[in-house]
């Protein structure tokens, strides 16, 4: 009798076990970033790109984007960002088509459209520089609450993900590894 409700409570745990990890592999992969819960409509920019042409985050819908706000000058944190997002454009293969990587200057003066092109040249022929106006870029700046102090080179350290409909939907760190940064474009692609 007693191996009877052994059998029994053994059984059980089996398929508590069974339904609990069915229910975490089943789950829908989630974001590794800081999430943006609810999403918020991110703000539209219109700078110039390196070519000289207007550029508009709303026409880049349908893609995943990535924005960043550095300058080219920077010893450090913005060319290791820089080379981070294109070892998680890398991984992302066929994606990568699905995905703009955006580096807004913060340093106006002297980030030209060539200095940009050059500068992200060094990465990605496809990673999008873009500059303006101090007054263009100063509303960027508020309208995503970028810091920006030093000539441009004291500045926030985020980059902002945006999913194809347009929504910011979290902050990663700038130091935060390619892989995750390509797990979570997967994510937001549908891929995974």
């Amino acid at each position: 009798m007693k191996s009877k409700y052994l059998f029994v409570a053994a059984a059980a745990t089996i398929a508590v076990a069974g339904l609990a990890a069915m229910a975490y592999f089943g789950a829908s992969p989630s974001l590794r970033g800081s999430k943006i819960d609810p999403p918020l409509p991110a703000a539209d920019l219109i700078l110039t790109d390196t070519s000289g042409q207007a550029f508009s985050l709303s026409d880049q819908r349908g893609k995943v984007t990535l924005i960043f706000f550095g300058y080219t000058n920077c010893p450090d944190e913005c060319p290791l960002t820089m080379a981070s997002l294109k070892l998680a454009m890398d991984m992302l293969g066929a994606d990568a088509s699905r995905t703009a990587v955006v580096l807004v200057t913060t340093d106006p003066k002297r980030d030209t459209s060539r200095a940009l092109d050059v500068f992200l040249g060094r990465f990605r022929e496809d990673f999008i520089g873009l500059t303006g106006s101090e007054e263009q870029l100063a509303q960027v700046w508020r309208d995503y609450g970028v810091t920006v102090m030093d000539g441009g080179e004291t500045h926030s350290n985020y980059i902002y993900v945006i999913d194809p409909s347009g929504n910011l939907v979290e902050t990663v760190l700038a130091d935060s590894g390619p892989a995750d940064i390509a797990a979570d474009i997967r994510v937001l692609l549908g891929r995974n």
